[in-house]
């Protein structure tokens, strides 16, 4: 495992990422290059409050001013954001003729930022076009992105999500364009994290690196990733948790939080992340980490007898004695929903308000949505829809 130094490491995948305490120092370099090529206008992308707890804004003001950038900031990121906040961003900074935009919060806003970035280049383009019209623009105005939680990885991958509301869908889009150019990873800025936060974003990035390890598109070198993320989570969650105010902890989940985006960039994700999405598109309030902790186990159930030696090898800190046999599945499923009850993670899709009287409805908004398209046809069995509902009945 790598060691904690009083350093920034550089991470060189489709972003340049750095990585490490005194990250944001990086900023005034960044504007300085962004300058020298004639760029000094941004819109600035931010949820409500997190860029200003976490202290973020109080480090990148005076260097937006240091550096004389011209900025229009836009602060109506919401969790679970939909393509009409995506919408309301572009136009709220587009008098200013942005030349670079800068992200500075957790996935909602990153992966929103990268829509407003690539908008802002295709202004013949709504939101919804990327969404529903699989339009795919092959370029976008430079992106910063300043990461404030240790889970979605969007800093370091191509990947947006948003919700359409009036089709009941939450829709994944990709496109390289949509990789930001540099990424700041300053686990200093996560200090502030809500427990609930600390544990949905870092179990968020564990379904990532179970999902692009066990997809049909895995490799060694996403099995081998999942392999370190998933002990190093199981390693510091809890710390995280019990000691909120040690850097150390927050720096190895950043850690494994970068390595889940790299291996969904490889990979992808197939059950866990698709069925989630329909639950937050029907209950935009559930938090997109507990919703896939509360369909986890059953997806381990599901995928266990299909990858088994790829499993046991991944959730043996999670679940020690695993030998690989298929016959094991059970157990694993139980081992991981107990370990979630350790963490403080209420197990059962009912504690979200959902019941049986929702399945029907959630199977028709999944079929609507996701269907047997894109990332659920990457699973590593065929599924159907008696799968598709065993997993949503056995959640809850």
């Amino acid at each position: 495992m790598i060691p904690l130094k009083e350093e920034i490491h550089e991470i060189r995948c489709g972003t340049l990422d750095y990585f490490g305490p005194g990250a944001i120092e990086k900023l005034p370099f960044i504007l300085k290059k962004f300058r020298s090529t004639g760029l000094s206008k941004a819109a600035v992308i931010t949820g409500r409050n997190a860029y200003r707890k976490s202290g973020a804004w109080d480090r990148i003001l005076p260097v937006l001013e240091e550096e004389k950038i011209e900025f229009i900031h836009y602060d109506g990121i919401r969790p679970n954001p939909t393509v009409e906040q995506v919408d309301d961003a572009v136009r709220t900074v587009k008098p200013l003729k942005p030349e670079f935009v800068m992200a500075i919060g957790g996935g909602s806003v990153l992966d929103s930022s990268k829509l407003v970035a690539l908008l802002l280049l295709h202004p013949s383009l709504k939101a919804r076009d990327i969404f529903i019209n699989r339009e795919a623009p092959g370029s976008s105005l430079p992106l910063v992105a300043v990461n404030l939680t240790h889970g979605t990885g969007s800093e370091v991958d191509r990947y947006a999500v948003a919700t359409v509301p009036d089709e009941r869908k939450k829709v994944g889009a990709s496109s390289d364009a949509m990789y930001p150019r540099y990424a700041i990873d300053d686990p200093e800025l996560m200090l502030s994290l809500p427990p609930d936060e600390v544990l949905h974003t870092s179990l968020d990035a564990f379904n990532h690196l179970i999902e692009a390890a066990t997809s049909t598109l895995s490799s060694p070198y996403t099995r081998m990733i999942a392999r370190e993320g998933v002990k190093v989570i199981h390693k510091y969650l809890l710390r995280a948790i019990e000691s909120p105010d040690e850097t150390e902890p927050r720096y190895y989940l950043l850690y494994a939080s970068i390595l889940g985006g790299i291996a969904i960039d490889c990979s992808v994700v197939h059950l866990t992340h698709p069925l989630e999405h329909v639950l937050s598109a029907l209950r935009p309030g559930l938090s997109h980490g507990l919703g896939l902790c509360l369909l986890l186990p059953a997806v381990i159930r599901t995928i266990y007898p299909h990858v088994p030696e790829v499993l046991s090898e991944i959730l043996k800190p999670v679940v020690p004695g695993l030998e690989g046999r298929p016959e094991e599945a059970e157990d694993v499923a139980d081992a991981i929903r107990e370990w979630m009850d350790e963490l403080g993670i209420r197990p059962g899709l009912r504690h979200a308000g959902f019941s049986e009287d929702d399945i029907p409805e959630i199977m028709k908004t999944f079929l609507l949505a996701q269907g047997y398209r894109g990332s659920v046809s990457l699973a590593p069995l065929p599924v159907d829809d008696g799968i598709i509902e065993k997993i949503y009945r056995d959640s809850l």
